[in-house]
């Protein structure tokens, strides 16, 4: 009988999971919105904007974020299509602009990537710098030792 009780709570909570196989935020939704706007550094962006005690330089990692109309930040989830925009800062960090796809997430000011169209600047591109940043950071990181703080390793802004 305990078995069979604990069957069905198993049960119950796979069933509930996929009712919310969208996410947890209600207001996501399940539908994909098109938002136009521009990609920047979120760090820098803060830091400029607010003093935010950003140090993008220092850790390797510029975070590259998009930036709505409106004025709002959106972090870009890092998955399979929001790596290389995360990583391709060199060339996507200084306000350019983009549209994009996919489904955003309010309370954590994330967009997931669907599709982006990125103006002046090929996937291609994209690519290859977003991988020449894993690269370096891989590299910078390899060389650090246990309870040594991170060396500038990226252009300093």
């Amino acid at each position: 009988m305990k078995k069979l009780a604990a069957l069905t709570v198993v049960f119950l909570f796979a069933m509930a999971s996929l009712a919310f196989a969208g996410g947890w935020d209600k207001e996501k939704g399940m539908d994909k919105i098109t938002l136009k706007g521009n990609l920047l550094c979120v760090g820098c962006n803060l830091k400029k904007l607010n003093g935010a005690n950003a140090q993008c330089s220092l850790f390797a990692h510029h975070a590259v974020g998009f930036k709505t109309e409106d004025g709002t930040i959106w972090n870009i989830i890092d998955n399979a299509k929001g790596h290389d925009i995360i990583r391709a800062h060199t060339l996507l960090e200084k306000n350019v602009p983009a549209t994009i796809t996919g489904w955003i997430y309010p309370i954590a000011h994330a967009i997931e990537i669907d599709s982006i169209d990125v103006h002046g600047v090929s996937m291609a591109d994209i690519q290859r710098t977003a991988w020449e940043e894993d690269q370096m950071i891989a590299k910078e990181l390899m060389g650090r030792k246990l309870g040594q703080a991170p060396t500038p390793a990226g252009p300093l802004h």
